[in-house]
């Protein structure tokens, strides 16, 4: 009886112990109790610890029991038969990162993650992080790196480095996906057949100071805007001869071009030509940019600081003077390699659109092409997300590989020097990358007559008005009559 008496007692005793331990936090559940215990090192010894993460395993072999214990909470009892160490006071736990000791409450930055140091099992400590995708990642640049077959290399100490990956989607880019009505403009087809495409050509050198520096758009989503101004420069100063060699204003269209553009939120590049051709911009030096280099980025109704539609321009500072500069309705050259070629040639850099992967940014040097390590989708939501624009320079064809010479455009982006190739990429060239050879406009700038003779000098000093003219290599077309359809 009394035998009886002492079982019964055990199993209730035993059931009461399963049910505390079912209802306590997981750090006193049965691990090794469950799983059971292991000689020496066996990775598969192992159980789920959610306490720490539901993908954090902790261990039963004898392994496991060293100076950085990953033991489970039950082994020292249930394999060892002893009690579990003595758990170390709290300040004594401390996070290990690049070599650094950091104390538990300790919060850090990690690339575009938030880290915490927190206490977990036995008084070790480790950091928990937040999950937020980051736009450069380590090992897509080693894997870039390490292999030749790629072409080209990312940048170890990228200047996005930091950055959440929608931020710099957001942020760093701003073409609009050109709409499908503009799209479907006609295409010009020029001589180019017929002409003697040499297999390299850079537009600055051809042009010598005539073609635009690397201007740096900040954090400010205004693509559509930079390329916009920068191309409209570079077709003054190449069709006047370079009498009429200056920098025409990106603020201007980001803070006044704002019949449906969003300014630092992206932009449709037909809508900033329309803009170009009906109000016409001012200098950067009458309006500097300002967008992408303050904490207040907001498109607000009535932040344009050039009031007004017609020229003179009154600019911001009473002391400066400008025009404002025109254009004639951009026109879309041929999807076709040559034709883009011929148009540089003849007339100066192009715009091109292109959809941006995640791995662009990481670009360094090289001929660039999406690897495919990054994983983006073709379907990019949002009409912003996804797509850039760029000013087409000039193009060749890299040798550094023996058996495999890779023709490239060269391009000159809007993120500043410190990226890429001085602020310029080379794209692969002929196989449509990112979309590039898609859609590519260009344009003919509004210039008086007598700047063909490099008379004159619009800056500085009034002029009475003039009838305006455009003017491209032996093409002459006055205000009203299009040699070829523009957007509007």
């Amino acid at each position: 009886m009394e035998k009886l008496t002492i079982n019964i007692i055990k199993v209730l005793l035993g059931t009461l112990t399963f049910c505390v331990l079912f209802v306590l936090p997981p750090v006193y559940g049965k691990y090794c109790a469950s799983k059971g215990c292991c000689l020496g090192r066996d990775d598969d010894c192992s159980s789920i610890f959610p306490i720490q993460g539901p993908e954090t395993l902790c261990y039963c072999d004898s392994f496991c029991n060293r100076t950085n214990t990953d033991c489970c909470p039950d082994f020292f009892e249930f394999c060892l038969g002893i009690k579990p160490p003595p758990l170390p006071h709290r300040h004594d736990a401390k996070c290990c990162h690049d070599d650094v000791d950091y104390d538990v409450g300790t919060t850090l930055r990690v690339n575009c993650n938030t880290c915490t140091c927190r206490e977990v099992l036995y008084g070790f400590a480790t950091f928990h992080c937040t999950q937020t995708r980051c736009l450069v990642r380590e090992e897509i640049i080693e894997r870039i790196n390490d292999d030749p077959e790629i072409g080209w290399k990312a940048d170890e100490g990228s200047m996005f480095i930091g950055m959440p990956r929608s931020k710099g989607f957001n942020q760093r880019l701003g073409t609009m996906k050109p709409r499908p009505e503009v799209m479907a403009m006609s295409e010009i087809s020029s001589d180019a057949a017929t002409m003697d495409i040499p297999k390299h050509f850079d537009a600055r050198e051809h042009w010598p100071g005539l073609v635009g520096d690397i201007q740096d758009q900040g954090d400010c989503a205004s693509s559509w805007a930079v390329t916009t101004s920068a191309v409209a420069s570079d077709r003054f100063s190449i069709q006047s001869n370079g009498t009429m060699n200056m920098t025409l204003s990106m603020q201007h269209l980001v803070s006044c071009n704002q019949k449906g553009q969003q300014g630092c939120y992206g932009g449709h590049l037909d809508r900033a030509w329309w803009f170009l051709r009906k109000r016409g911009v001012v200098t950067g030096q009458c309006y500097p940019y300002k967008s992408g280099m303050s904490l207040d980025m907001s498109m607000k109704k009535g932040s344009c600081y050039v009031p007004g539609k017609f020229a003179p321009a009154i600019c911001p500072d009473p002391v400066t003077y400008s025009e404002r500069y025109k254009t004639s309705p951009p026109y879309r050259i041929a999807e076709y390699p040559r034709e883009i070629q011929a148009e540089i040639m003849k007339n100066g850099p192009v715009q091109a659109a292109m959809h941006v992967k995640s791995d662009f940014f990481l670009y360094k040097s090289g001929v660039y092409k999406y690897t495919g390590l990054t994983n983006d989708t073709d379907n990019v939501a949002g009409d912003a997300v996804g797509w850039h624009s760029l000013r087409i320079l000039g193009w060749g064809v890299d040798k550094s590989n023996p058996s495999n010479h890779r023709k490239y455009w060269l391009c000159a982006n809007s993120w500043g020097k410190h990226w890429g190739e001085d602020g310029l990429v080379r794209i692969s060239r002929g196989d449509n990358e990112c979309e590039i050879e898609s859609f590519v406009v260009g344009v003919w700038a509004m210039v008086d007559a007598g700047m063909m003779n490099g008379n004159g000098n619009t800056i500085g000093k009034r002029r009475r008005r003039r009838r305006k003219r455009y003017v491209t290599e032996g093409i002459v077309s006055y205000c009203g009559t299009f040699i070829t359809n523009g957007l509007f």
